[in-house]
């Protein structure tokens, strides 16, 4: 009896060193990224603290059941120490995921999944940043070997150094050796398999807590292993009958400038990196504005009241914004098997009315799947760090800095035929936040540390347009500005989920007195190409979960998904949708903080809301597994 007791012993104490190992860890997440709970209720965050536990159980039988079992053989001293150091590498790689996700998480405000693998491995980005990344996030590598050493010190407290009792009576050791084992494989099938119908999964967190804290509640290698070698996309089947679908991508473009058709204007859209609406003073009279040219060249332009942004990554960008493809899947399009499906996108459009087509990003060729998907999506030339003359321009980390490269593209558009469509991807304002030598003295600290490169890239499309303004293709040219996704949030709005997909989208040409002022509407960057088409005069047929932002017969909207949550900003009301049940129902723009929850009052815009929010997944879905992501 002895022999069991001490076994089982080993057994809880092993559960209890690992359960603290893993609640350590997701307390670091948590103070790391205290600013985007902050909102949530003390209770809330410990609930979800709490029921974290539930998934790290699920990582530590996973990964740790074969060691756990065999503390209940008669091993030998050395058999233990092999034992022990396998638990202690196993769980040091696990909590490595955990750990390194604590930083990531901020640019995705999700756990990763298994296409983390596939973006480290597309373009060198991340083993060139690594010098880098070790430098700036050297608390990581501390927790880190922290954690270990803790782990390695119960382990040889607890295990190596504790006599093992010996088998008194084989006959019923044997069998509540048995006993025990059928306890604890149904235990353990029912923390890896739940008690639902459905297998434990990313979604069940959800049941623990709401939308902003389902990160909490899951862990890293929990994230990755439920989703590594799985079905990218599930189909989402609501309506048999396609009539009662209140959308449709295919979407018919009327012109409402159609003396534009004969002009052939070029169109020039810039993409600045991690430029929220908070980083922009245009959008924030009562701060001191880090974005004086941006500030000026707004006050002369269209700008968007109510803009969002349909993904939270670099590399979710470009399909809506070039295809009017949202992000509603946890991988990126870029990343995913549909990525081969034929499409139509906006450059493509051009290409067939005589436009010359180009992109230009200052970063290695490579990068986020840039140049692949700019191939796709019509784009004939692509310009890249290694087409930059001058590699002494290299910032060390991404790629050129963004005023000299800038300089370089203004002088390559000089040389191209009219009409032409150019795609410029800003560079600067992104991790580490570096700028020029020549200028540390020039763009000083702001509050946030992104605020100087966004003070550089700001002046570095002052110069840019300075240049550009003599050329002959300025005056014909419409300026299409926008931002790839928010970062670097530092207030109560930005840091929720409507903020979170707050960025700037502005429409400005040259004396075009139509391009002027604010403009009330909602509108997000599916709607970029086929407002672009719209103001070119062409009368066209399209796929696009957007509309044209001049489109009168259209209301207005954004889609986004998050930590398998579906979030709508329609009809003054943003929706949060689980594929199953709405979770959330707030006044927008009224209630911008999400405080009033009205999901349980009688409102008969609800089922409204909710068809057109299943009408919207049900199509992206069809036509995304089914290879329909073009007008037919």
């Amino acid at each position: 009896m002895k022999y069991i007791k001490q076994r089982f012993s080993y057994i809880l104490k092993l559960f209890a060193i690992l359960i603290i190992l893993y609640t350590l860890q997701r307390l670091i997440f948590l103070f790391l990224n205290f600013p985007h709970f902050r909102n949530e209720t003390i209770y809330d965050i410990l609930k979800s603290l709490l029921w974290g536990i539930r998934f790290d159980l699920w990582i530590i039988i996973v990964f740790n059941s074969p060691f756990l079992l065999l503390f209940f053989s008669p091993f030998k001293v050395y058999l233990r120490k092999i034992f022990i150091t396998l638990i202690l590498i196993i769980n040091s790689i696990l909590s490595l995921f955990n750990l390194i996700d604590a930083e990531y998480y901020k640019f995705t405000l999700k756990r990763s999944t298994a296409d983390l693998f596939n973006l480290i491995f597309t373009g060198n980005d991340v083993f060139i940043l690594l010098p880098q990344f070790i430098k700036d996030f050297w608390y990581i590598i501390f927790f880190w070997i922290l954690l270990n050493f803790l782990l390695w010190i119960s382990l040889k407290k607890y295990f190596l150094h504790k006599s093992v009792e010996k088998i008194q009576s084989k006959a019923s050791c044997y069998f509540l050796l048995v006993v025990f084992f059928v306890i604890f494989s149904a235990f353990s099938f029912i923390v890896i398999r739940g008690t639902k119908l459905r297998p434990v999964n990313l979604l069940s967190a959800s049941l623990y807590s709401n939308s902003t804290l389902v990160p909490l509640v899951l862990n890293t290698p929990f994230s990755i292993v439920k989703t590594f070698g799985k079905q990218f996309h599930t189909y989402h089947h609501y309506f048999n009958n396609e009539k009662e679908l209140l959308f449709n991508p295919i979407y018919q473009v009327k012109t409402n400038f159609p003396e534009n058709s004969k002009k052939k204007i070029n169109v020039v859209l810039i993409i600045l990196e991690s430029f929220s609406k908070e980083h922009i003073g245009y959008f924030n009279k009562s701060k001191k504005s880090f974005t004086p040219f941006l500030d000026s060249l707004l006050n002369e332009s269209l700008v968007i009241t109510h803009s969002f942004a349909n993904a939270r990554k670099s590399i979710e960008s470009l399909p809506a914004i070039l295809a009017s493809l949202p992000a509603l899947m946890e991988t990126p399009y870029i990343l995913s098997p549909f990525s081969s499906n034929k499409i139509e996108a906006l450059p493509a459009i051009l290409k067939k009315y005589g436009y010359k087509t180009m992109f230009f990003h200052g970063g290695t060729n490579g990068t986020m799947g840039f140049d692949v998907f700019s191939s796709m999506a019509g784009i004939e030339q692509y310009f890249g760090r290694w087409e930059y003359p001058n590699q002494q321009d290299y910032d060390g980390n991404w790629g050129i800095w963004d005023e000299p490269y800038l300089q370089y593209v203004k002088k390559e558009l000089d040389n191209k035929n009219q009409p032409f469509f150019a795609v410029i991807y800003t560079l600067s304002s992104h991790h580490p936040y570096k700028i020029p030598e020549k200028y540390i003295n020039v763009f000083t600290e702001g509050e946030h540390e992104i605020l100087k490169t966004i003070a550089y890239t700001d002046y570095s499309l002052k110069q840019f347009f300075k240049q550009a303004q003599k050329s002959p293709w300025f005056k014909n040219t419409l300026f299409v500005i926008t931002a790839d996704h928010v970062f670097g949030s530092h207030s109560d709005f930005y840091f929720n989920l409507i903020g979170n997909y707050y960025v700037p989208i502005a429409f400005y040409c040259y004396n075009d007195t139509n391009l002027k002022g604010n403009y009330n509407i909602i509108a997000q960057h599916c709607d970029i190409a086929p407002s672009i088409l719209d103001y070119l005069g062409l009368n066209i047929q399209i796929f696009s979960f957007g509309s044209s932002i001049w489109d009168k017969n259209k209301e207005r909207f954004a889609i986004n998904y998050l930590n398998g949550t579906y979030m709508l900003t329609y009809k003054g009301y943003f929706v949060e949708f689980d594929g199953e049940k709405m979770l959330g129902l707030f006044k927008f723009p009224e209630d911008s903080l999400l405080k009033n929850n009205l999901i349980n009052s009688n409102l008969s815009v609800k089922d409204t809301l909710l068809l057109f929010t299943k009408s919207i997944i049900q199509q992206y879905d069809y036509r995304l597994i089914n290879n329909k992501l073009i007008a037919e």
